[in-house]
């Protein structure tokens, strides 16, 4: 069924649609319930890093990465920023002049972001001194990806494209039909050895090699239901997570999948919707539904293991696992992050970021906390205390 799992890189769709306002700037949908108190750990605002008020307007945040020591930035409004990830310190900023609508990409020595009319840049990481510019010739949702020589680009109107890495020259272009209506996505490559797979808003999978762009094979995943185009969205629209063995995908309207790399087929489905990305603890995937529930499944069986309710209708982010701790993280769309125990769900802290719905939660080695990108373009580091 899905040959060569064992040696794939992930690149997953990101479709464009005509949803009018991004899921992630929610603010419709049922009376968000009280913010719960905070309990036993202190969650206190670092550094705080402002990088422009053009995300509260903007259909598409565009997540930082971290690389090294370092956090990359971009803004919808053309400006890039390189910031030293202990500190907040800015290392390099630069203005791009465009419209940018996806990034910001790292690997490899080069910086990679795009924007709403298919020009790519690649930066080097050290001064931030363009390396080159490049037009793919279609606007580009995703973060593009670093694989090895070539920069996976993919873009809104179904292309999945290679470029050089080291010339911006394009290598291959592989075509795929779009649906009338689909949701406008966020999902971001993924490399794992010398072939990618694009997850498609047809509930599709297709492994691509990295050098020809041939494509190798195509699976259906997700099937649609419902009797209108709205009820058959399955945008495979969350990042693809690979955990040891496990490719996990999200397909949205449809149900959670696990994948086995090593038989090669599926190991497990679970009927759970979301756009959000996934993340792995060391013994639950994480996922925030539709409705802002925060979910545990075991990884091995798909069987759920808690489920966080109180925050239903807060627009809540994606979930991240701290490292080295029993704790999980959350944002919510009045700034609020919310501190769980990754083992039980049960809420441990909060703490309030004031710069706007929260769109993104997100990690760094090394570093004990976490970090948010908030709407009003807010970067902040966040600390973890236990005791009140």
């Amino acid at each position: 069924m899905i040959k060569q799992l064992l040696a794939i890189t992930i690149v997953v769709s990101v479709v464009v649609g005509c949803a009018p306002r991004p899921i992630h700037f929610m603010r419709e949908g049922p009376a968000p319930v009280v913010v719960p108190k905070q309990s036993s750990w202190k969650v206190t605002p670092g550094w705080r890093f402002y990088t422009g008020e053009t995300y509260d307007s903007a259909d598409i945040p565009l997540r930082p990465v971290v690389g090294g020591s370092r956090i990359f930035a971009a803004e919808p409004g053309g400006k890039i920023y390189a910031l030293e990830a202990d500190t907040g310190d800015v290392v390099w900023q630069i203005d791009s002049k465009l419209d940018l609508s996806a990034g910001v990409g790292f690997g490899h020595g080069v910086v990679v972001v795009a924007s709403a009319e298919g020009q790519l840049l690649a930066l080097d990481p050290t001064d931030g001194n363009l390396l080159w510019q490049s037009s793919v010739g279609a606007e580009v949702l995703a973060r593009p990806i670093v694989a090895d020589e070539h920069i996976i680009v993919r873009a809104g109107d179904g292309q999945v494209i290679g470029v050089d890495k080291n010339s911006g020259t394009i290598r291959w272009r592989l075509r795929n039909s779009v649906p009338s209506l689909s949701v406008r996505g966020l999902s971001v490559p993924v490399q794992v050895n010398e072939i990618v797979v694009v997850g498609y808003a047809s509930g599709h999978l297709s492994g691509i090699d990295i050098q020809s762009g041939r494509e190798l094979w195509k699976t259906p995943i997700s099937r649609p239901g419902g009797s209108n185009q709205i009820d058959r969205l399955i945008d495979i629209d969350a990042d693809p997570l690979i955990a040891g063995s496990q490719l996990f995908v999200a397909a949205y309207q449809d149900k959670v999948y696990a994948i086995s790399l090593t038989a090669q087929k599926v190991q497990w489905s679970a009927p759970r919707s979301t756009l959000r990305n996934l993340a792995v603890s060391d013994s639950e995937l994480l996922i925030t539904l539709d409705n802002g529930v925060v979910m545990a499944l075991d990884p091995n069986t798909g069987a759920e293991v808690w489920k966080q309710a109180r925050l239903r209708g807060r627009g809540v982010t994606n979930p991240i696992a701290i490292p080295g701790s029993k704790l999980c993280v959350v944002g919510d769309y009045q700034g609020y992050v919310h501190v769980m125990d990754v083992s039980t769900g049960a809420l441990k802290g909060r703490g309030r970021a004031r710069a706007g719905a929260i769109l993104a939660t997100f990690i760094g080695p090394g570093f004990e906390g976490f970090y948010t990108l908030s709407e009003r373009g807010m970067i902040t580091s966040w600390l973890l205390d236990e005791g009140s």
